[in-house]
């Protein structure tokens, strides 16, 4: 099921960039450089002139093994018709708005700067494999390792999946679809871990400009509404923590059944809290932010700030979830370690 990338790239200038800075990018394969011009608009001038300005040397007909942090997986292609006959199972709702824009993308891009995350659960020694099996470039970075493999070591690597019947997406649920309507485009870049090597965390929301009187307005009606609990560890399914200067409230969810969201606690959140209590609802009025950016915030947290937790979803519930067929509104789960982008590239473009 998986492929090699054909035509691929590695960000060498030793540039790291966060997992979500860039997904797409331009390249010039007859001169081996980035080629960010006139029509990349989301980016300034002296953005795109820095990012061409970071040195990539091709690899053809490649597979990376990568050690990320403290866990191992790869980086190759999928062919795209695997996600349409559902050998590359979804959970989560996607948005017509963002795919009309990823979809544009295509026509102004030749490369993925981005791979999707897929899991699986297989047992696969990729350090041992590494260790065992001569590799063609190493790359080397803080908390990052890759080990390139071309042609037929590639192949050979390749065999110890040729096995696995189904890969669950962990991240890049819109990239995905998007790849499966446009038509030029057959396979796409992903990252792929086995399930042990990935932790799932939940996603805290964050939503500013909210005053006191108006804390203590949706305090009142939660505390109407939803069972109040104490509770200031891990918080459980279908309990929710708000947290706005230094006032707790914790309460558990009402249970819901009979639907495709089965239970799921953001669902929940965003139909029973967040429109229901909150009126919010625009996407744009809620920042998503990690764990570890809402533990830092908290020890300098600042005024007029409302976040709201909620329970992290184990690995059983999410592997069950998406082999009931059940769906999950978007942000609500957050897989780790996440790949950087703008390091490996799969130049996808037809000659």
């Amino acid at each position: 099921m998986l492929d090699k990338i054909k035509k691929g790239f590695i960000n060498v200038s030793k540039n790291l960039y966060p997992n979500d800075y860039i997904n797409l990018a331009r390249i010039d394969k007859t001169l081996n450089i980035l080629a960010f011009d006139e029509n990349t608009i989301f980016l300034s001038e002296d953005e795109k002139k820095k990012l061409n300005s970071d040195k990539i040397q091709n690899f053809d007909n490649m597979v990376v093994v990568f050690k990320l942090h403290e866990s191992w997986g790869i980086i190759c292609n999928i062919p795209i018709k695997y996600y349409k006959e559902k050998k590359i199972l979804c959970h989560e709702l996607v948005l017509p708005d963002v795919i009309q824009r990823m979809l544009s993308n295509f026509h102004w891009y030749n490369s993925e700067a981005n791979p999707v995350m897929l899991t699986h659960n297989k047992k696969i020694d990729l350090a041992g494999f590494v260790k065992s099996n001569a590799y063609d470039f190493k790359y080397e970075n803080t908390d990052i390792e890759l080990y390139v493999y071309a042609n037929e070591k590639a192949d050979f690597l390749l065999e110890n999946f040729k096995d696995i019947q189904v890969y669950y997406i962990a991240d890049g649920h819109h990239r995905l679809f998007t790849t499966s309507v446009y038509v030029e485009k057959k396979e796409i870049m992903a990252c792929v871990y086995e399930m042990d090597q990935l932790r799932i965390e939940t996603i805290p929301r964050k939503i500013t400009g909210i005053s006191q009187e108006k804390f203590d307005y949706f305090s009142e009606k939660i505390r109407k509404r939803f069972k109040i609990i104490e509770n200031d560890k891990k918080l459980e399914k279908g309990e929710i923590r708000l947290t706005f200067n230094n006032d707790k409230l914790t309460f558990k969810l009402w249970n819901v059944e009979g639907d495709l969201f089965a239970n799921n606690d953001i669902y929940r959140l965003n139909t029973q809290v967040i429109s229901n209590i909150f009126r919010i609802f625009k996407d744009e009025e809620i920042e998503y932010i990690s764990e570890c950016q809402f533990k830092s915030e908290l020890n300098m947290q600042k005024e007029n700030i409302l976040y709201i937790e909620s329970s992290t979803m184990d690995k059983m519930e999410f592997i069950e979830t998406v082999e009931n067929d059940n769906i999950m509104p978007p942000k609500s789960t957050y897989f780790a370690p996440k790949f950087p982008s703008f390091l490996v590239f799969n130049y996808f473009k037809k000659d």
